[in-house]
């Protein structure tokens, strides 16, 4: 498919939801992370760390500001650029991917790990605010 619409001289952009996954809050299903380690990839209230900080609206925001977590994201990326041909990234609620402790930080590890990297540095991204 994606050489037909290169072949056509179309660009493809995958829309990109790193900034939570399916399981929603406390009282949503183990889907993902949540049965590997809760408080390891998600954020989660430090006074109560059963209940999640909910930047992105879904019940739960994934910890991207972890050196791990962002591994993975870069990793995910990089295999849609280099494997399968991809021309950009919609990055869903890019805000929650920018956040440090509470506060959005444009200079934050996600985007300083964009902008060094050799091959997503080069394809389009788009995000939404």
């Amino acid at each position: 498919m994606l050489k037909t619409f290169h072949n056509a001289g179309i660009e493809v952009i995958v829309d990109v939801a790193y900034n939570h996954t399916a399981e929603g809050n406390h009282l949503g299903l183990t889907l993902c992370f949540r049965g590997i380690g809760n408080a390891v990839y998600y954020r989660v209230k430090a006074d109560e760390p059963r209940y999640y900080m909910d930047y992105s609206g879904t019940g739960s925001t994934l910890k991207v500001q972890h050196q791990h977590r962002l591994q993975l994201i870069m990793e995910s990326l990089r295999y849609w650029v280099q494997d399968m041909h991809i021309d950009g990234f919609r990055f869903d609620l890019a805000s929650s991917l920018a956040r440090g402790l509470h506060e959005i930080d444009r200079l934050g590890g996600f985007f300083d790990m964009i902008r060094q990297d050799p091959v997503l540095s080069q394809v389009k991204l788009i995000a939404e605010p």
